[in-house]
């Protein structure tokens, strides 16, 4: 009779409840990758506009936006780096400001089509998800059309088929 008892396994009821917390456990994991996931795209769309908040503060303080360098303003942003250093130097955004929460980085420009009257801002090293979801906020959610269009590292346009964790370029022409 003892040695009965020490051979014994577990019982069905002892399996089910180990299976339970164990599904208990990887839900809460993958919910929380779904909070931080959420929580970066919030973050990224929170700083780009800030980034438009920005220029049109320099643009009311100075009559210019920050970067147009030209000797008579024509309302274009020329020069990245002079954009940055002016927009610093009035203390409407800090260094930190030029990157975002995907590890890439923002960039102010102008002048170039499809819409050479206006500026844009680029943010570089967006996930495709991401551009598409700012897309769809702002714009009619189609990469290679309106004020917000994105494509690949590599150059290719807007492509409904690729990886939707790829990297991206995203263009935002704010001003039009």
């Amino acid at each position: 009779m003892k040695l009965l008892r020490e051979n014994r396994g577990f019982t069905l009821i002892e399996v089910a409840i180990v299976m339970v917390i164990i599904g208990i456990l990887m839900g809460a994991v993958l919910r929380g990758q779904e909070m931080i996931k959420n929580a970066k795209e919030k973050n990224f769309h929170a700083k780009i506009r800030f980034l438009a908040s920005a220029q049109f503060t320099y643009l009311d303080r100075m009559g210019e936006y920050a970067g147009d360098t030209t000797a008579t303003p024509d309302g274009i942003i020329d020069d990245n780096t002079t954009a940055w250093t002016e927009l610093t130097y009035q203390q409407i955004l800090k260094d930190v400001d030029e990157r975002h929460v995907f590890n890439g980085q923002f960039t102010f420009d102008g002048g170039d089509a499809p819409y050479g009257n206006y500026n844009y801002i680029l943010a570089s090293r967006i996930p495709m998800w991401v551009a598409q979801s700012f897309d769809i906020k702002l714009d009619d959610g189609v990469g290679n059309t309106g004020n917000v269009r994105w494509q690949t590292l590599t150059g290719v346009a807007y492509d409904p088929t690729a990886d939707p964790n790829s990297a991206n370029n995203l263009y935002w022409w704010f001003d039009r």
